[in-house]
């Protein structure tokens, strides 16, 4: 989510504008604090994990995976990775949550920490020991990724069978020499880890993949960018990047290397609609979310309006770096023209085959208190659809 005035493009206004015009219904459970055993989704409502505390997974991912149970024992479960932002907007730490049943929560705690001081790396035996190797300048760059002011948002976690291990993707952001903005980086970072509680180990973050010479590039001032993001992994267990790139005006899907680790195939190198794809120039869209239903791609997106809400867009194709279709607004009926207020994060899979919408409704004022909504998404006539319900199970 770009959080800064984009200097071309001011669209705030027109989705301030919409959510004023909010219908009541998407305000139902604003004051629902679902808390005790848990067995429907309210949502909007307060979520609280089995412990009583209020969930903070935000800009997070579904998915079922393996994890050890408590004798070491790989089970699959439900994982929600997200942003803590019990501290505000800044230096969030990444959570994880584990479920057996999508209603219920168990905290696996902070996965993820971001570093108070310089000095945490060499003195604090937490992150001591999980960058001993790291030479001092490694240190130096972790610091500059992962400290309190730096942006750390959108982890998502996948598990990577071939290693054993979890990898974690975040759009990696902050000021650099050349400008003092908070978004001037435009990074993805990567972190490892052999348990999904971690801790992840920061590799490092990148910019990705650049538009092609023959191609007409939407911000050629500052090459690979990427920003909001999401991970997808196929059936053939590829994994995917897919992130929004030339200043929020393009929408980039790159394959990923056999760790998960990097790209699969080096920016310089890589050539486009096999290694990687250019989707949807001068389209203004962010918050991609990617799901494979009944053999089909789908990508919803949202437009680029800050902490505010506004008109969802989804594309479908057969193929990741094939033709793809736009499918107009996913969400349907009272409430959709700003998606029920929300800002689209993950569609994920349920264990009876029900697929599941998972937006974030930004309160900017406190931003820890925003909201998760989960809506059911259906297909109609090859359309992802997705509607309202104030209180529903799958």
């Amino acid at each position: 989510m770009m959080k800064r005035a984009n200097p071309l493009f001011i669209f705030p206004l027109v989705a301030m504008s919409l959510a004023s015009c909010a219908p009541s219904l998407i305000y139902d459970n604003k004051d629902v604090d679902m808390r005790g055993t848990i067995t429907s989704f309210k949502p909007g409502s307060v979520w609280r994990d089995v412990d009583g505390n209020v969930i903070q997974a935000h800009g997070g991912q579904i998915q079922m995976m393996p994890i050890p149970n408590e004798h070491g024992v790989k089970e699959n479960k439900y994982v929600w990775v997200g942003e803590n932002k019990t501290n505000g907007s800044r230096g969030d730490p990444v959570s994880l949550y584990w479920s057996d049943d999508l209603y219920n929560w168990h905290c696996g705690g902070e996965v993820m920490r971001t570093v108070e001081k310089r000095e945490d790396l060499d003195e604090d035996p937490y992150f001591s020991s999980l960058y001993s190797s790291y030479t001092a300048a490694q240190k130096d760059n972790v610091y500059t990724i992962l400290n309190k002011s730096a942006v750390v948002e959108r982890p998502k976690m996948l598990y990577n069978a071939k290693n054993d291990n979890y990898v974690i993707w975040f759009h990696s952001d902050g000021p650099t020499p050349a400008h003092d903005f908070a978004y001037d980086a435009g990074c993805s970072g990567v972190a490892v880890s052999d348990s999904p509680f971690g801790p992840f180990r920061l590799i490092d973050r990148y910019r990705l993949n650049e538009c092609p010479d023959d191609q007409f590039d939407c911000f050629p001032l500052s090459k690979g960018e990427a920003r909001d993001m999401n991970l997808f992994q196929d059936d053939d267990g590829k994994a995917y990047i897919v992130y929004t790139s030339e200043n929020n005006k393009t929408i980039y899907l790159s394959r990923l290397n056999e760790d998960y680790t990097y790209l699969d195939v080096d920016p310089k190198e890589a050539v486009h609609k096999r290694d990687f794809i250019r989707l949807f120039p001068s389209s203004m869209r962010e918050a991609p979310a990617l799901a494979k239903i009944e053999g089909r791609y789908y990508l919803m997106t949202s437009s680029t309006t800050g902490w505010a809400s506004n008109v969802a867009t989804c594309w479908s194709s057969d193929s990741l770096f094939g033709e793809w279709r736009s499918d107009g607004n996913p969400c349907v009926g009272e409430g959709s023209m700003f998606a029920f207020d929300t800002q689209s994060t993950c569609i994920f899979q349920a264990s009876n085959g029900a697929w599941i919408y998972y937006g974030d409704r930004w309160n900017a004022k406190k931003i820890a208190d925003s909201r998760y909504v989960w809506l059911p998404a259906k297909l109609n006539d090859g359309k992802l659809n997705i509607e309202w319900k104030s209180n529903w199970t799958y």
